[in-house]
């Protein structure tokens, strides 16, 4: 083989394997943390002054650094954002017409430099400006997390919601789903509300919540947006760049009812007032202790004359939001590209959300500039990315990846995401099971980040605790970060991991101060990883993830786990539907799809063996032909038209839910139709009925091309 040859078939990773070492060596804690500290002195969210300003500030540090490019890139798109000069605001009055209780629209100081006059006030992204009101001593309703069985129960127990206001609790799925149910079941409005139980587990007493600990206090309320759509609203499915078509305001697929968060201190205050005729479900009561939970929809008969109203002031305008894409050329495959991204907007200071990625993606490429300066040249070009506007529903990496699709399609390799690199102290994984084998890996090679010898050791520690798992568990992604379009919507494989609180000491959703007042620079220093060795090792698994899939030789995915995972997720879809029986009833070609997949696990298995009997005699060639093949299977199971209802998640077997945008689902076009028709009868039933057996044949026939897409070039 000529010089020429060995070049374009070297494996960097196995070859330069010593480079491994020195990027351990070269990640800074203490650069991070500077890093973080800058990045969370002043709010910035989506098209502010300042996040245009850390936009320039990131595209100059990759220069710095030693990347081939970095650009500025742009998009209007069409943000929300409350009045400054006019709160949204909850209020009671009595039954003179008093008002005796007004809610907080910003959290209480409690530690300097805590309070910005630029922090955004509470809202709830995208609800409209609206004023409703309950009756006198009637018309609100608890819901608890306003999950669909959360509204069905409370239809089962004789409670309507229809022109209620509902206050439900944040917590399990997303928000926009929550104000989805209660709009769908008529609804005037929403008040979403953190409760202590999954956020001040400790206590409410000044002692036990922040500054004093992570646990959160009373005033603070989780800011969000409530769009169930990604991207910008005005250019569905298309976009936003300079003179393409928009919609108008009142086209966009936006809520219609409005939604307010509030604390826990004001919800004790609402809550108080409530009465009920039907018991409450036990699990519904939460943290307060002085308070009943009462369901409503009647108020306690002493405040048989209060009223309360639900007023807000948001409003939509369009802005221009900045990418920041940034590379390193690849010195053997250019046009392969191995990308990372986190965004860079917040709903105020985020130095959790999302600063700690960013904090980690600098240092990473400090430290990939250094290598670049020692001799090292990627065998594929790097590509970092800085989102814009994410908080407002990803509408950065939405607006980018439509407009490189095609390109994207053609030449990504792996999408790697660190949205929140640091919310505690246990690594959690999460991505297309082509990667489950990679980052288990991987995570070998990194020291622990707090007391094991590796991250492998603590985070295998830790499922053990969990759930006696004998090897770490890795999931396939659900929504809610810029992975969704390069996974859901162009089948690239996709990764996103962070370090979570423990979920095997307590038991809620999030980190407490999420998208809160409080959740700053002194609370991360201070609370949650005071030496910053968890960013450390954040970024150590970054750079290694990045130097492995873009200097192997051959493409180190995990094949034979993206069929593995499609089985089992397939089985669990009969179980949960008597062990298949209701999919045969509907559809006898259903054990047609059973087949297909089978047989797709067997022809990657196959293809597998092929691939490691040829891994050391492949010409150059060879080896790009099988590189092509693999990285390209993921998008054998994008639909063009998208799951049923839903063209922005195309990819067939792993998205997520239609109820609950957060959690990732195992063929969520059949389970989502399956959970229509409960609700369902006559025509209606029968239609969807109808799209389930065209769905499951549109399943089938994607299987069977994936079965054909395993064999040799030469067949088609």
């Amino acid at each position: 083989m000529d010089s020429l040859s060995q070049k374009l078939v070297r494996d960097g990773w196995t070859a330069d394997s010593h480079l491994n070492d020195r990027i351990i060596e070269l990640v800074s804690s203490d650069n991070i943390r500077e890093n973080l500290r800058e990045l969370s002195k002043e709010p910035h969210i989506a098209g502010s002054p300042r996040d245009e300003a850390l936009a320039m500030m990131l595209q100059q540090r990759f220069l710095d650094a030693g990347f081939t490019t970095s650009r500025l890139v742009s998009y209007n798109v069409l943000l929300s954002l409350p009045d400054p000069n006019n709160p949204n605001l909850i209020t009671i009055t009595n039954s003179a017409g008093d008002i005796i209780f007004t809610s907080h629209y910003k959290e209480e100081p409690l530690q300097e430099g805590d309070d910005d006059p630029n922090f955004v006030h509470a809202f709830n992204a995208y609800t409209p400006a609206a004023d409703v009101e309950t009756n006198n001593g009637e018309g609100l309703v608890y819901a608890n997390y306003g999950r669909v069985e959360d509204f069905d129960k409370l239809e089962e127990l004789g409670i309507n919601v229809t022109g209620t206001i509902v206050i439900a609790r944040y917590g399990k799925i997303f928000r926009g789903n929550k104000l989805q149910h209660a709009q769908e079941r008529g609804a005037l409005g929403v008040i979403l509300f953190s409760d202590p139980e999954d956020v001040a587990g400790e206590g409410v007493e000044p002692s036990k919540v922040y500054p004093n600990s992570f646990w959160l206090p009373g005033s603070g309320m989780q800011r969000g947006t409530t769009k169930m759509e990604n991207g910008d609203p005005l250019t569905p499915e298309w976009p936003s760049t300079e003179n393409a078509y928009r919609l108008n305001i009142s086209e966009a697929k936006l809520p219609k009812i409005p939604c307010q968060p509030i604390g826990y201190d004001d919800a004790r205050v609402i809550l108080k007032l409530m009465d009920s005729t039907v018991p409450t479900p036990e699990e519904w009561k939460g943290g307060l202790t002085d308070v009943a939970y009462r369901l409503g929809p009647q108020l306690l008969s002493q405040y048989s004359g209060h009223k309360l109203r639900l007023s807000t002031h948001n409003s939509n305008k369009v802005f221009k939001s900045y990418n920041v894409i940034a590379t390193i050329r690849g010195s053997v495959e250019p046009d392969r590209y191995v990308l990372i991204g986190n965004h860079r907007d917040a709903w105020g200071y985020g130095a959790v959300d999302p600063s700690s990625g960013t904090a980690q993606l600098l240092e990473t490429a400090r430290v990939l500039g250094q290598l670049l300066k020692e001799g090292w040249q990627p065998r594929r070009t790097l590509v970092f990315c800085s989102w814009g506007a994410e908080e407002h529903g990803l509408i950065g990496s939405v607006e980018w990846a439509e407009e490189h699709m095609s390109k994207l399609q053609e030449r990504a390799v792996v999408y790697v995401n660190t949205d929140t690199c640091v919310s505690g102290p246990n690594f959690q994984a999460n991505g297309s099971p082509m990667l489950w084998g990679p980052v288990n890996m991987l995570t070998k090679l990194v020291p622990g980040v707090v007391e094991g010898a590796t991250l492998y050791d603590e985070w295998a520690a830790y499922y053990w605790i969990k759930s006696n798992a004998s090897a770490p568990e890795m999931g396939t992604l659900g929504s809610g970060s810029d992975f969704a379009p390069f996974s859901f919507y162009l089948g690239i494989p996709s990764l996103d991991y962070w370090f979570k609180i423990d979920t095997n000491k307590y038991n809620i959703s999030s980190y407490p101060s999420y998208h809160t007042g409080y959740e700053t620079f002194y609370m991360v220093a201070t609370n949650i990883d005071p030496q910053f060795k968890i960013h450390q090792g954040c970024s150590r698994l970054a750079a290694l993830t990045l130097r492995h899939f873009s200097d192997s030789a051959l493409l180190p995915y995990s094949l034979n786990d993206f069929p593995k995972a499609a089985k089992e997720a397939l089985e669990t879809v009969k179980k949960n539907n008597k062990d298949g029986k209701t999919l045969v009833e509907i559809y006898d070609k259903f054990p047609i799809l059973e087949e297909a997949v089978g047989n797709f696990k067997a022809a990657t298995e196959i293809f597998t063996r092929q691939v490691e009997d040829q891994r050391d005699k492949l010409e150059p060639l060879q080896l790009r032909a099988l590189n092509d093949q693999l990285m390209k299977l993921e998008q054998v199971f994008v639909l063009p038209t998208g799951l049923p209802g839903r063209p922005m998640e195309r990819h067939a077997v792993f998205a997520p839910s239609q109820f609950d945008s957060y959690s990732g689902s195992g063929f969520p076009g059949i389970t989502d139709l399956l959970y229509q028709m409960k609700h369902q009868e006559g025509e209606e039933l029968a239609a969807t009925q109808k799209k389930l057996r065209r769905h499951i044949s549109d399943l089938t026939i994607v299987f069977q091309a994936a079965s054909s897409f395993m064999r040799e070039f030469e067949f088609i």
